[in-house]
């Protein structure tokens, strides 16, 4: 018990200012014979996350570990009053560490919205049995939507209804379809999202074509530029802007690198020659027309900032252990494994991993 007590000491200390008021601010810690503080309903939770997903093996090793009786259901209500607080600390651990970066000014009154998908499999398995498509508000870490299908499942914005007005999406190139813009103009949101080469077919005012990588020639590297186009949909021309920003010599390489990967993968042979020219820069379209561009990119490379995060979410993250796709209990287990994910990351920055020299 002394080792386990100092272990929640060591994890504690990674914990934002505040954590022990805001388990009771947020109904987390009621009153209850069972669990008296912060610290014991932390404890539950990583018991919780480590033991699979599980309320009756959470309760099973509760009583082992610390002849303490919570029985299934027990354990159940006090895991999902512990949503929000999850979330909080979720939200500032990642903002601590510098994983989230604050809100711009000039995004007062907007929620931005990550959306992405990522694939896991099941244990022994040796393809992507899982997808996991979720939308989360990128500067508080709060999952507006998240779905979990097959892995032959693709990839799109249309998944995705509880998004609106005053919404600003980012999505990687995946997402950066003709139908994934209509569905988010359809919602009245606004986007910055990545393209990718030969991702749709752009003109000037002329209506003849335009190729991108030429036209973003002039860039020297780190330096972004803009400009106003048109995409063809049901026979009609529809304005859009693309930004972009030119890679390093070093980012170009590395890029190189993951298309090879990438092409092997998916059995596409070599790299393109279209693929090296879209290679040495960052696209995204957008219908942001009143911000800079270099703001535009800004806020498309902040998304990069929590997926550091979700690298470490990944490697802990078995889709499998989902406990339930009730919307609830779902989030509360999304968030404790982002917690675990944060708390794993900042420990690796801070060489917590290294022996105890005592």
């Amino acid at each position: 018990m002394k080792e386990e007590g100092s272990r929640i000491e060591k994890i504690t200390e990674l914990l934002p200012e505040g954590w022990r008021e805001k388990a009771r601010e947020t109904g987390a810690i009621t009153r209850s014979r069972k669990i008296k503080t912060p610290e014991e309903l932390l404890r539950l939770n990583l018991l919780y996350q480590t033991s699979g997903g599980s309320f009756g093996k959470t309760s099973a090793m509760l009583k082992f570990t610390e002849e303490n009786s919570l029985n299934k259901n027990a354990v159940y209500e006090r895991i999902l009053k512990s949503k929000e607080w999850l979330r909080w600390m979720c939200e500032n651990t990642c903002r601590e560490t510098g994983y989230l970066a604050p809100r711009p000014e000039w995004l007062e009154g907007k929620t931005v919205c990550l959306i992405d998908g990522t694939n896991e499999s099941k244990r022994g398995s040796k393809q992507a049995d899982f997808r996991l498509h979720y939308c989360m508000e990128l500067f508080t870490v709060k999952m507006r939507e998240m779905l979990l299908t097959e892995a032959v499942e693709g990839e799109k914005l249309s998944r995705f209804h509880n998004i609106g007005k005053n919404d600003v999406i980012l999505a990687d190139r995946m997402f950066g379809t003709l139908q994934g813009i209509s569905h988010l103009i359809e919602k009245e949101c606004e986007y910055v999202l990545r393209l990718k080469s030969g991702a749709f077919n752009l003109y000037d005012k002329t209506q003849e074509k335009v190729e991108l990588s030429s036209y973003f020639d002039y860039l020297a590297e780190n330096e972004s530029g803009d400009g106003l186009f048109w995409y063809k949909k049901d026979n009609q021309y529809h304005q859009i802007r693309i930004c972009a920003v030119r890679k390093t010599e070093e980012a170009v390489q590395t890029g190189i690198t993951q298309i090879k990967k990438s092409n092997s993968k998916e059995k596409r042979g070599k790299v393109t020659q279209k693929q090296r020219e879209y290679n040495h820069f960052i696209i995204v379209a957008t219908n942001l027309f009143n911000q800079s561009a270099t703001r535009i990119m800004e806020l498309y490379r902040m998304r990069w900032q929590i997926e550091l995060v979700f690298k470490r979410f990944k490697s802990i993250f078995n889709y499998d252990e989902m406990p339930s796709k009730l919307k609830d209990s779902a989030e509360t287990w999304f968030y404790g494994k982002l917690l675990v994910a944060a708390l794993c990351e900042s420990l690796v920055n801070k060489g917590r991993f290294s022996p105890n020299p005592e």
